[in-house]
């Protein structure tokens, strides 16, 4: 792998016309699209996170790849491919204080078409239409509403009764509360823009299916992501394993073909997308049923990373830890 001596690239090109790679991990994606400012600052233990984990990327990295910590100065090739957990305004204003040229980074138009497709209101439309085109005997479930009022979202609770509030662009248990019809005062303060209702589901288990666009509406199916979740949503860890060893756990709560079913709709609906880049979309297991669009993640999420490392033969259980005031990140062997 690549490393940076002074702002320069001392290692030797991927490849014929390859060009070099940089990984970027930068977990405040979700909160830089919520902003949508270029100097969008994280909160404290965020930019911790980030500062403490930028290495992160060579897990999975190649010889001839870089990762950037975030901090050193950059001179890239024109040929670079930039390669971050997301894309923001914030990033790309990073990248171009680090010396990063302009033509290797998203326009303002891309930026803002990322933005979109990362708010939630994707994730509601998706979810409809499954469940309009692909009923599965009647095993589907998972309902969603895009509220642009607090009437429209008093009126969706009344309907769900126990519901989950969600915040356009959130992820890991951020912006994310349980309220019901009982609740007295379920929006509390005022708000502008959209929020998104959602029946509360009875969950089994998470899970998700991972895919990579090539923006030519070519789509790659990755692999199975098992993860575990805590009460809030805030993500704790994944099932590093063979696909053959996924599925088959899975399998002992619904059958195989539901989730061939699934995967196959995703594969075709996801080539209308003009979107080049990875594409994670979680899914729950629940007492009703199978919900197969809890979210849409328009970027990297460890769901890929942890079918990434399993490809290298490493098994177990890979986690991110905040212990002792600090993050920690490793696959703990089975046994």
């Amino acid at each position: 792998m690549s490393q940076l001596r002074n702002g320069q690239i001392v290692s030797p090109l991927l490849g014929e016309g390859s060009g070099v790679r940089l990984f970027i991990f930068n977990p405040e994606n979700d909160m830089a699209l919520a902003d949508g400012k270029p100097g969008y600052t994280p909160p404290a233990q965020i930019q911790q996170m980030r500062r403490e984990l930028w290495w992160l990327p060579e897990w999975w990295a190649e010889e001839g790849d870089i990762v950037w910590n975030g901090e050193d100065p950059l001179s890239l090739p024109d040929d670079t491919r930039i390669m971050p957990w997301g894309w923001s305004p914030a990033l790309c204003h990073q990248l171009k204080q680090a010396g990063v040229q302009a033509s290797l980074l998203p326009s303002t138009e891309k930026l803002e078409h990322i933005r979109q497709l990362s708010h939630r209101q994707t994730a509601v439309k998706l979810l409809a239409e499954l469940r309009e085109q692909l009923p599965l005997d009647g095993h589907i479930c998972g309902e969603s509403t895009l509220c642009h009022s607090k009437e429209e979202a008093e009126d969706a609770v009344a309907r769900y009764g126990e519901a989950m509030l969600k915040l356009p662009w959130s992820s890991s248990g951020r912006g994310i509360r349980k309220i019901s019809k009982e609740d007295p005062t379920p929006f509390r303060g005022r708000w502008k823009g959209s929020l998104v209702i959602e029946r509360l589901l009875h969950k089994v288990t998470d899970f998700a299916l991972e895919f990579w666009l090539d923006g030519k509406g070519g789509v790659e199916y990755k692999g199975l992501s098992l993860f575990y979740t805590n009460e809030r949503g805030a993500y704790l860890g994944n099932w590093v394993a063979p696909e053959g060893q996924k599925l088959a756990w899975l399998a002992q709560y619904v059958p195989l073909q539901y989730l061939q079913e699934i995967r196959r709709w995703w594969e075709e609906r996801l080539k209308g997308f003009d979107y080049e880049g990875p594409v994670g979309i979680d899914m729950m297991l629940a007492q009703e049923g199978i919900c197969p669009c809890i979210e849409v993640n328009w970027r990297w999420t460890m769901g890929l990373v942890s079918c990434l490392v399993a490809e290298q033969g490493r098994y177990g259980r890979m986690v991110v830890e905040y212990i002792y005031g600090h993050y920690s990140a490793e696959v703990e062997a089975f046994g």
